[in-house]
């Protein structure tokens, strides 16, 4: 019998069953997916390992910097500055910093002001209770005007959450901005970290430091239920048999 049973072999599930282990705990991920890291993991296309959403950190994300580092390899953090920009009516344009913002040619220039006030008015909010009644839309349409919200910030709130767009909370949209402005480097610009080999190669790292510690992590097999005895968890149930556990940690999303 194993101590504790993890279910999903995302970055929650494995950074769960790394300290654990590390406590001397017997561990065992079950994950569905051929891949570890969830949402963060990576697919293969022919030779290359692609990720399956676009991943990265901020400077001031201090708790995974602390992870990697307890693993040794805080020589394989790269830290890059910017370059966003945004494809507007068939051109490219660079929107990295302020001087970015002020030669935006699809905004008048008062509403170039406008989106760069943006990051400003999120500055100014001291308690972010105070959004709470508001929708990033209510806010943004508040604090920058029609023209720059259709313009800039409309299609990126649809793109990311389609039909919700509408519904995302201002406290989300403010804590963006928060987070951004604070991952800067020495002369101001904005920098952004990554792993080399991708956040998948993370993953796998994580993966073989839990095995060391004679932990388990099953890919590719689907938890199917969760035996209850006296109102407790007693372990998994999955496609490839029963695992006995003395505690069950479930870290899918909360729909599953």
């Amino acid at each position: 019998m194993i101590d504790v049973a993890v279910v999903g072999a995302g970055f929650t599930g494995l950074s769960a069953a790394l300290q654990l282990s590390r406590k001397g705990f017997r561990v065992c991920v079950v994950e569905q997916d051929e891949e570890p890291g969830g949402l963060a993991g990576s697919f293969w296309i022919d030779n290359e390992r692609l990720e399956k959403f676009y991943h990265h950190w901020f400077t001031s994300d201090v708790h995974i910097m602390d992870l990697i580092a307890s693993l040794g390899h805080e020589d394989r953090i790269l830290k890059r500055p910017t370059r966003t920009g945004m494809y507007y009516a068939h051109h490219f344009y660079r929107l990295s910093g302020p001087k970015d913002v002020l030669n935006f040619s699809p905004l008048s220039f008062v509403n170039r002001l406008r989106l760069g006030y943006v990051a400003l008015a999120a500055r100014q909010v001291k308690d972010w209770k105070s959004l709470e009644n508001y929708t990033a839309k209510e806010w943004l349409l508040e604090h920058c005007g029609e023209e720059v919200y259709k313009v800039v910030w409309e299609p990126l709130l649809i793109g990311k959450f389609g039909v919700y767009a509408d519904e995302v909370s201002a406290v989300w949209f403010w804590n963006k901005l928060k987070l951004r402005g604070g991952s800067r480097g020495k002369a101001g610009e904005e920098i952004l970290a990554y792993y080399r080999g991708g956040f998948s190669a993370l993953a796998d790292d994580i993966v073989h430091e839990i095995r060391n510690r004679c932990g388990e992590v099953i890919l590719h097999t689907s938890v199917t239920g969760i035996p209850v005895t006296s109102g407790r968890a007693t372990g998994l149930t999955t496609t490839r048999g029963s695992i006995d556990a003395k505690a069950v940690l479930l870290t899918t999303p909360l729909p599953i």
